[in-house]
């Protein structure tokens, strides 16, 4: 059986060849591809001269968990106006009804006018449509993604995607850059923390100024920060990647940080789902981030090895913060989830980081945070950590 789509996950898997004869080029038939890595384009069928109806895939071994697009178009001609219509969508609201635009990227415009992904599209709406879901019972619907988009060139190669693409590979490449800084490499220490289900490097990442003394190494506090396990959140990675590079960097803050603390940092603790383009889940057919609480370590060796690499780290210095980066798909601007503390002595202490971050920039919102400890989420990594790490 042949797959429309990568199948495999590592990022030097090679393209399968297409199972039905395609038409010539000199036709108007916009061609679909997801066989790349990230990708995850299931179907396009084409219901009018310049409108196509998408399909996506779902993750792995599931039949739910889309959200995250990310596909390449060739083809393509200047001056029609095309419609695109993704119908398989399950959330019931969506940033694109407040403002939002799929990202698109053109070769053609990145090698002759420099230019990068850019939002656009016209006609945008999100919608439920008279699809019925086949994960759940009852009378529930999928919901459907629409826009009208103009190619700025005729036979260009385009891609669109719902957030910025970063790949398995775009980690290789900046941990790579790091490892080859001659400063950097002093006080930045990478290992493999672990092997994901399909081979992949787990990266940490320790990152401290180099103590000359044991016991001025011990009187260091730790800082943990995780991102990417969930594969379609990818705006986590690009705030990882901000991190990194300020915790790595010259400035005297990150000095200062650097000699009173030890980070440690796993910037991607689901590189196989971020390599076949799912959404939330690991090839476990799991969301990871609610399997915190007793995880398998042949099922999800990631978020074992988080829990192993923590409990060790507290026999020898306090873990002051632990932070896990995500991304929201209908909330906006910056904010942060947190635990309430009930206890008299305790109560408001986790109110006091969010606090600080929001009297620092404009782009983080105390008003948008929360510290609710739901029970559909005591799974997750905020909850269980501050639960069983303390």
């Amino acid at each position: 059986m042949r797959f429309p789509f990568y199948t495999r996950s590592r990022p030097t898997a090679a393209l399968e060849a297409c199972p039905f004869p395609l038409p010539s080029y000199d036709d108007d038939v916009l061609r679909f591809e997801s066989r790349f890595e990230c990708a995850n384009l299931f179907r396009a069928r084409r219901v009018g001269p310049y409108e196509y109806e998408l399909e996506l895939r779902w993750d792995y071994f599931t039949m739910k968990h889309t959200q995250w697009f990310y596909f390449r178009v060739s083809n393509t001609k200047a001056g029609p106006t095309y419609k695109f219509t993704i119908i398989n969508l399950l959330k019931s609201g969506s940033l694109y009804n407040e403002g939002m635009k799929p990202l698109f990227y053109s070769e053609k415009n990145a090698k002759t006018k420099n230019l990068g992904w850019l939002r656009m599209g016209h006609n945008i709406h999100y919608y439920k449509n008279n699809i019925r879901r086949k994960d759940c019972k009852g009378e529930r619907y999928q919901y459907s993604l629409t826009w009208q988009f103009q190619f700025p060139n005729t036979g260009d190669v385009c891609y669109f995607s719902h957030c910025y693409p970063y790949s398995y590979t775009d980690l290789q490449k900046d941990l790579l850059e790091i490892a080859n800084d001659a400063v950097k490499s002093q006080y930045v220490k990478q290992r493999i923390l672990c092997h994901s289900l399909g081979g992949n490097m787990v990266h940490l990442l320790t990152v401290t100024t180099p103590s000359t003394h044991l016991t001025e190494a011990k009187q260091k506090r730790a800082v943990v920060v995780t991102a990417r396990v969930h594969p379609g959140e990818t705006n986590s990675s690009y705030m990882m990647r901000g991190f990194i590079n300020f915790i790595t960097g010259a400035s005297p803050d990150a000095k200062v940080l650097r000699d009173n603390f030890v980070f440690k940092i796993v910037p991607m603790l689901n590189p196989d789902g971020v390599i076949v383009g799912n959404y939330r889940s690991s090839l476990a057919a799991r969301d990871l981030n609610r399997n915190y609480k007793n995880p398998i370590k042949d099922a999800y060796p990631s978020i074992w090895s988080v829990k192993a690499m923590i409990r060790r780290m507290l026999t020898e210095r306090e873990v002051v913060l632990y932070c896990d980066l995500h991304g929201h798909s209908r909330k906006m601007n910056v904010f942060m989830y947190g635990c309430e503390n009930k206890e008299p002595s305790l109560r408001l202490q986790e109110r006091v980081f969010p606090n600080m971050m929001s009297r620092n920039t404009s782009k983080f919102k105390y008003s948008s945070c929360r510290f609710k400890v739901q029970k559909k989420k005591e799974g997750t990594g905020r909850i269980v950590m501050w639960q069983q790490m303390e």
